[in-house]
């Protein structure tokens, strides 16, 4: 194919400014060393580097790499560089080529600008920022009150009570301006993206788990799975005759608190359509209950385990009574 921006079989379309906006993710670097086999009979080092420049010229390093060629008539260097790191402001990209006694051969600059505004924001920073043109700006009231209430699971301790405040009375500018001020922390480029999946997760368990009172996330089952994620295994056990619907969830992983083989039990005791609570959890943090086996089965109140029914947390040995064997050998 002939054509000025295919090279070496790439077709490449050269940015018209050397500027990088808020949205961009990668620096894609092509460059050509030629004649390498005539100029030296070795291989070589090519080092590209990126150097932030100050307001008086100097510069600091922030990215550094090497690529070792061997001798050809023209050496190709193609890169995608991470530039999601990089804070707003003025940048020189080199490449230098080196013999193998570390000599400086040659060396190509170029300067170019990054725009990064929402790398380190938070609501103060984010003031007065134009969010009309951000993904928050295209929610309607009744989205924004949903999203903030999809992300309580997942949000700092130290900001519940604050969220909770926004979602009761907030205004739509706050609701906007915290909801992008946490989904900026998770991709500054594109806070659209994670937010966007996220959400994806939220509909689907909202439409999973409502049991009518409230959204189906903001239930025990749709909380803890927005907040630790799918579990690794789930049993669900409907037909126990003398205990109410329950489930236990396994998570082999736990990286949240350390743990391993972490395990949660969710019992139905209304009977109502999706009405699932949280019994116990073996999760350091949340729920735990050593009586939870005498609660899913009070309805047996003279078969606890041992002669002292308050001091007991188990439920005498039954063959059709299976809750415990499932919950710690499942």
């Amino acid at each position: 194919m002939e054509s000025p921006f295919v090279k070496n079989g790439y077709h490449l379309e050269p940015l018209p400014f050397n500027f990088y906006g808020k949205n961009a993710e990668k620096l894609i670097l092509y460059n050509e060393i030629y004649q390498t086999d005539v100029a030296l009979g070795d291989d070589f080092m090519v080092s590209y580097l990126v150097d932030k420049v100050d307001g008086n010229g100097n510069t600091e390093p922030v990215l550094v790499g090497h690529k070792r060629r061997t001798p050809a008539p023209v050496s190709v260097l193609l890169l995608h560089l991470d530039i999601t790191e990089l804070e707003s402001g003025n940048y020189l990209l080199a490449v230098e080529v080196r013999n193998r006694h570390k000599e400086l051969l040659s060396r190509k600059e170029t300067p170019f600008q990054r725009s990064n505004p929402y790398l380190h924001a938070n609501q103060e920073s984010l003031a007065g920022a134009a969010l009309q043109d951000e993904f928050v700006g295209k929610l309607s009231a009744e989205d924004l009150v949903y999203s903030l209430k999809a992300i309580a699971a997942v949000v700092p301790s130290d900001e519940a009570e604050w969220l909770n405040q926004l979602i009761k009375g907030g205004s739509p500018e706050a609701q906007r301006l915290y909801l992008f001020a946490y989904w900026s922390k998770k991709n500054p480029n594109r806070p659209d993206i994670p937010y966007m999946a996220y959400m994806e997760v939220a509909n689907a368990l909202d439409e999973m788990f409502n049991s009518g009172l409230g959204y189906g996330f903001e239930t025990d089952r749709g909380y803890i799975y927005l907040k630790y994620g799918s579990p690794a295994d789930m049993l669900k056990e409907d037909n126990d005759l003398v205990a109410p619907p329950y489930e236990i969830w396994v998570y082999n992983e736990f990286p949240v608190t350390n743990q391993t083989n972490v395990r949660f039990i969710f019992y139905n005791p209304s009977l109502t359509p999706n009405d699932f609570r949280l019994l116990h959890s073996t999760a350091r943090g949340e729920l735990n209950n050593p009586r939870w086996e005498l609660e899913l089965y009070k309805n047996s109140p003279n078969e606890v385990d041992g002669d002292d029914p308050f001091g007991a947390t188990e439920m005498q040995g039954n063959f059709g009574r299976q809750a415990r064997k499932w919950f710690n050998d499942y």
